[in-house]
């Protein structure tokens, strides 16, 4: 064989090699690329139907809307079982096209996070959602029994997934320093008149429907106004997805918020899996090495802080998307930011976590562009966020290496 031919073989073989792991650090990472960590949780995946999978999908505003969550959902439902839109607000953060809710105007939210901490609050119990929503007086809402007097229209949603619009349990997450009058109407009719009585910690109602109405209404009424923590609506078995985004967050607020209410409401959830999608904040930010190591460091604890309150659930970290900042005339990709998703997948395996690697799986380095510049637009013109397109797009990628991971899983349980 010529010098040139054997040089250009050696190459090819090269090219194929680095293609080939490439390729690999696509899929789901695994520390010691141990997939048998995962068996267990596809094994409560298997019997979905007969007993409900939580998924707690936390993220930054990448998955605001629902869009990556909502996709995800309505596959593993469609697969699993499973109804309903999982956990929220009373009042969202944004407008979630799974949900079709009216509050009464009495109603606020506090948030327990970023530049959006209200400071009337004096405590840090923002419980799961890292927020919570009460009333405030209004004149107009008072009547001769009580002080407060708030509602929550559900209307079923006409834009969601069709798995979403069904559910047959609404749960309520809350406290309460008064008894409080929660009455459900159906139809304008009373369907459910019940007490709620004098709690501090976060305490779960939980309520049955045989088939999800067209629209309901919550009422609450006291002399002081309950927590709202968050509301549930789900499907009696299968599987919950639960859609998280926390705008602005690092992902490093788990430990920002008091111990006890997380804790308190996340054991009353019991996830079976916390997918953390964070750092795409603080890559403007980071500036060296070192600090993209402490933000690891600080990240990976926030892990062990959910693992020590979820014992039996997995964890699985999602990196950031690519994302640009303009030099001259060009956009090009942040150079830390290859940096920051070593250290998340480094925080990730040593805490025995799992990792998807979301900017390999966009093309990696400048990739932001070319999703920017495709017809329909995959990315927006911030160089940062997903369109619905895009969300869409890379929620498949997601599902497809989740499942080819289960029916791997499925052909080593029957060898």
């Amino acid at each position: 064989m010529k010098l040139d031919s054997l040089n250009n073989l050696v190459l090819m073989l090269e090219k194929r090699k680095r293609d080939s792991a490439r390729f690999s650090l696509k899929k789901i990472q695994y520390p010691e690329n141990n997939r048998s960590m995962i068996f267990s949780f596809f094994k409560k995946l298997e019997n979905a139907r007969i007993k409900k999978v939580r998924i707690m999908h936390y993220g930054d505003s990448q998955i605001e809307g629902d869009r990556i969550s909502g996709r995800l959902r309505e596959r593993l439902q469609k697969e699993f079982g499973g109804n309903g839109v999982g956990l929220f607000a009373l009042i969202p953060a944004t407008r979630k096209i799974s949900l079709k809710n009216v509050p009464t105007t009495n109603w606020v939210r506090k948030i327990g996070f970023g530049p959006y901490i209200d400071k009337s609050v004096n405590h840090k119990k923002y419980g799961a959602l890292f927020s919570f929503c009460k009333m405030e007086l209004d004149s107009l809402l008072i009547d001769s029994n009580y002080l407060f007097n708030g509602s929550l229209a559900i209307n079923k949603p006409t834009k969601s997934y069709k798995l979403c619009r069904d559910y047959k349990t609404i749960k309520i997450y809350y406290t309460t320093k008064e008894k409080t009058i929660l009455r459900m109407l159906v139809n304008d009719s009373i369907f459910h008149l019940d007490t709620l009585y004098e709690n501090s910690e976060i305490t779960l109602k939980k309520l049955n429907f045989s088939k999800a109405p067209k629209s309901m209404t919550i009422q609450f009424s006291s002399n002081t106004s309950p927590i709202i923590y968050g509301i549930s609506l789900e499907g009696k078995n299968g599987v919950v997805v639960d859609n998280i985004p926390l705008r602005g967050a690092s992902g490093t607020e788990f430990s920002k918020v008091d111990y006890s209410s997380l804790s308190q409401m996340q054991k009353l959830l019991s996830p079976d899996l916390l997918i953390l999608e964070f750092g795409g904040n603080t890559i403007p930010y980071i500036k060296s090495k070192e600090r993209a190591e402490k933000y690891g460091s600080y990240f990976k604890k926030q892990i062990l802080k959910l693992k020590r309150i979820n014992p039996n659930a997995l964890v699985l970290v999602v990196g950031p998307a690519d994302m640009a900042k303009k030099q001259k005339t060009e956009f090009i990709t942040y150079p830390i930011l290859e940096d920051v998703i070593k250290e998340l997948k480094k925080a990730a395996f040593e805490t025995n976590s799992c990792f998807w690697d979301m900017y390999l799986n966009m093309g990696g380095e400048n990739s932001i562009q070319e999703w920017v510049n495709e017809k329909p637009s995959l990315a927006s013109r911030d160089y940062i966020h997903f369109t619905n397109s895009g969300a869409k797009k890379i929620a498949d990628y997601f599902i497809e290496d989740f499942m080819v991971d289960y029916k791997n899983y499925l052909k080593e349980k029957d060898d």
